[in-house]
């Protein structure tokens, strides 16, 4: 009898070593130790709005921060204001002050891309039939892939924002649109890598993979929806290394193109009505060291902040503590 207590105790206790060792083996493997890149979204537009220099904060981003990547928004709205008729000063400006710094760029083109309402429709183009639309959009992507594709400064292209995601004020995005952007890209510049990015948390990885090259997934913990309120996500690092894993054969690289890095709010900033320390409070230096602790268990190796314009509207304010702790973040990756 004692024997065999033993003999159990004894398979117990093994298994548990096994099992152990065998999740620590695999957590590995699904989320292994790579050196990170950090990058982030930058938003002419966004900048704007929260009332801040953008090319102090563009500059500073780089020069302080340490910003090692942008993904940068052709806001089409921005630079075609007439038919045919384009202004590109600002793009220009921020492309050239990236390859002096030697900071690589993703361009996000396409109807869809980042910062709300998502979709920047020029105002000439709102009586066109769905036909004509179309054309004038492949027409404008055209021009933009003509410009930029020789630049020492460009990375890859991104071909719409999460396209299939019901998020923003947006005409919807048909796959075979999708399709064209994307053929239209790889033929005029098969030397860039195409990039598509669709949502950690609300959408299997694998069959975002078509098309692309490199695949980009947002990662936000904490939301705003109209019918719950403030939502945090119960999805732990491993359900997204699982999901990255999946789709890793598919794709080039699998990286997170958005990581919350600042508040979402019910409403914009000015509906808030709140103190600076308030505004902080919704999203302190500890929330932005553990999202950047969760995406490194993700597993990629490059990582896309979203929030730089913010930090630096804090700080406009009198508050560096999240532009000081971003600093402090990405310096300890160098």
């Amino acid at each position: 009898m004692k024997r065999g207590i033993k003999r159990f105790a004894f398979i117990a206790i093994a298994s548990v070593f096994v099992i152990a060792a065998f999740s620590l083996w695999f957590t590995s493997w699904l989320s292994p130790n790579r050196p990170l890149i950090y990058g982030a979204t930058f938003s002419t537009v966004y900048a704007d709005y929260l009332g801040i220099d953008w090319r102090e904060t563009y500059l500073e981003s780089m020069d302080d921060l340490g910003i090692a990547a942008w993904r940068i928004p052709v806001y089409w709205s921005e630079i075609e204001w007439e038919t045919g008729v384009y202004d590109w000063e600002a793009l220009d400006w921020m492309m050239n002050e990236a390859k002096a710094r030697d900071v690589g760029v993703t361009l996000a083109i396409g109807l869809k891309v980042p910062r709300w309402p998502e979709c920047f429709l020029p105002a000439w183009s709102e009586d066109f039939s769905q036909e004509v639309f179309d054309e004038h959009a492949l027409a404008f992507l055209e021009e933009v892939v003509e410009r930029y594709k020789d630049h020492s400064a460009l990375v890859r292209w991104q071909v719409e924002n999460e396209p299939f995601f019901p998020f923003g004020d947006c005409p919807s995005v048909s796959p075979q649109r999708l399709t064209r952007e994307f053929a239209l890209v790889r033929s005029q510049d098969p030397d860039h890598p195409i990039q598509t990015t669709t949502s950690g948390e609300q959408s299997l990885w694998i069959l975002s993979t078509s098309h692309a090259d490199v695949l980009g997934v947002s990662v936000y913990r904490e939301v705003y929806t109209p019918v719950i309120g403030s939502f945090v996500f119960p999805h732990t690092p491993l359900i997204y290394a699982l999901q990255r894993v999946l789709a890793e054969p598919f794709v080039d690289k699998v990286i997170v193109s958005e990581l919350q890095a600042e508040p979402w709010f019910d409403g914009g900033l000015y509906e808030q009505e709140v103190t600076i320390e308030t505004l902080y409070a919704s999203f302190p230096e500890e929330d932005l060291r553990a999202n950047v602790a969760f995406a490194k268990n993700i597993g990629v190796d490059e990582v896309y902040f979203w929030g730089v314009e913010w930090w630096m509207y804090l700080k406009d304010q009198g508050d560096a503590r999240l532009w000081d702790a971003a600093r402090d973040t990405i310096g300890e990756s160098l």
